[in-house]
């Protein structure tokens, strides 16, 4: 059997003089010596598209793909110009035609790539390109990395270049312009925030963008493990509740059949702990009339056969009732048997939720930087420092006479846009010197949130002043209103509108 050789040009192998059998098998198994390393195919390369009208970034960004696209294909010459024409849509290559007077595929690629300029490019000035690029802020799911190429496209058409006086070179400042937009446009202001007092102030751009990418990456992870904190303290709260209704299904049925000595009713024991009464006791919450405590009714209040008190109950440090309907809910319970009603909690009263297994949180609030529920307080009640004084000049327009000295004081007042009239406590028209006897008798009535009517004892004029922002003082001249169903100050909110607090 003579010798064979591999077929291949560049390839020298050939087989030893073997039976024929023996060849036909060497030169197969040395085909697969070229076959091995063979490659996948190469995903055609996609030529760009340029329409009319467009943007001075758009173009730039067709150049560069051009280019590429030359690269990739190794085309030369005429078919240079035809794919270069290809680019351009239908309406554009239709102009082009038109303004060149024929066929262009016979000019240059530099003249073409001018011609198709003039008509793709909507030009626009540079100062324009600037302020826009000067607008743009980051969105509120892009990464900063996204914002910087957004940043960078629109930064390449403003031409940020100066000559240098000295050696006449082109300097180009677009990376400083770009920290400056970069660090305006953040999305989160605490980032910003963090970015501006960090004592490192001549931060490059890519030291900005590894700061920000740093500090989202922190949220990021503050946010899991929130999330994670919040599941645990759910569960805690749960297996809690679970002990307790275990410990509440212990208790003595004998006991349960005893008439409860705050209600009367049967059902829930004699002595039931408080967490019990609070969702099965009509009488928890209920101030009885007889001795005026609260917690029990009157059928069964220990003071009943005593002569009724008249003192008032004393104001509540929960001055917010009066009206602010916002922070409790009241609604109307069952009847007391004697024509009064149960007002309680909505939040405490477990019977109106739609299932007993529901879990007792704390008030939690919606996070929008960590996109995740936190555990927090709720807003205080808005308190504002105003100065308050008394002028004989306002009761004598009203034609009273004001006869008692009175002084200026500065105090703490609640903004509450929900009053619409401003209202003061004994106490407040005190310390100015006045007394009940020097206040105008007034016909106004007026409501707390929970429906219940105030005392009204009379009104005075108040001169009420605080600073504005500017440093400046303003002054408001309202009528308030005097009770003694509490001692602090309370701004309607007009005067707050005339104090400058809200508009």
């Amino acid at each position: 059997m003579p010798i064979v050789a591999c077929p291949i040009p560049s390839c020298n192998y050939a087989t030893e003089d073997f039976d024929a059998t023996i060849v036909a098998a060497l030169i197969t198994a040395h085909s697969a010596v070229h076959t091995a390393g063979h490659a996948a195919k190469v995903e055609k390369v996609k030529r760009p598209t340029i329409a009319a009208a467009g943007s001075s970034e758009e173009w730039a960004y067709f150049k560069s793909r051009w280019s590429e696209y030359v690269d990739a294909t190794h085309i030369s010459g005429k078919d240079k110009v035809v794919q270069l024409l290809e680019c351009c849509d239908e309406p554009l290559r239709k102009d082009l035609t038109r303004a060149a007077g024929g066929s262009l595929t016979n000019k240059p690629e530099t003249e073409v790539l001018a011609a198709i300029q003039k008509l793709a490019v909507r030009e626009e000035n540079t100062m324009v390109a600037r302020v826009a690029l000067h607008n743009m802020r980051q969105d509120r799911d892009e990464t900063v990395r996204s914002f910087g190429a957004r940043l960078r496209g629109q930064a390449g058409i403003c031409k940020f270049l100066i000559k240098c006086p000295s050696c006449e070179t082109d300097v180009n400042y677009t990376d400083v312009v770009m920290r400056d937009v970069l660090t305006r446009g953040i999305n989160d202001h605490e980032i910003q925030l963090d970015l501006l007092g960090d004592k490192k102030q001549d931060m490059t751009l890519e030291d900005v963008f590894q700061f920000i990418e740093a500090k989202e990456s922190g949220k990021r992870s503050a946010s899991t493990l929130l999330d994670s904190h919040s599941v645990d303290a759910a569960n805690s709260t749960y297996r809690r509740g679970k002990r307790m209704e275990a410990a509440d299904k212990q208790m003595n049925a004998a006991d349960k059949q005893n008439p409860c000595s705050y209600c009367g009713k049967k059902g829930h024991g004699k002595s039931a702990p408080a967490r019990i009464r609070k969702t099965q006791c009509n009488a928890f919450g209920h101030r009885c009339g007889h001795c005026n405590r609260d917690n029990h009714l009157e059928s069964v209040c220990r003071s009943k056969d005593n002569p009724k008190r008249l003192t008032p109950a004393p104001p509540s440090d929960n001055e917010g009732a009066l009206f602010d309907a916002l922070c409790t809910i009241h609604v109307t319970g069952k009847s007391d048997g004697k024509g009064g009603s149960n007002v309680m909690n909505a939040a405490t009263d477990s019977r109106r939720l739609p299932s007993k297994k529901a879990v007792p949180l704390d008030h939690h609030v919606y996070d929008n930087l960590t996109d995740t529920w936190l555990k927090k307080r709720s807003t205080p009640q808005p308190f504002v420092d105003v100065t308050i004084h008394v002028e004989q000049n306002d009761y004598s327009e009203f034609g009273f006479d004001l006869a008692t000295p009175t002084v200026t004081r500065h105090t703490a007042a609640m903004a509450d846009t929900g009053c619409q009239s401003c209202l003061a406590g004994v106490k407040v028209i005190h310390r100015l010197g006045l007394h009940v006897s020097d206040l105008i008798p007034v016909t106004m009535k007026m409501l707390a949130a929970n429906k219940e009517g105030i005392t009204i004892l009379g009104a005075t004029i108040l001169r009420i002043s605080g600073r504005e922002p500017s440093g400046g003082m303003i002054e408001t001249r309202q009528m308030t209103y005097v009770t003694d169903s509490s001692d602090k100050l309370f701004l309607s909110k007009e005067a707050c509108i005339s104090l400058g607090i809200i508009s």
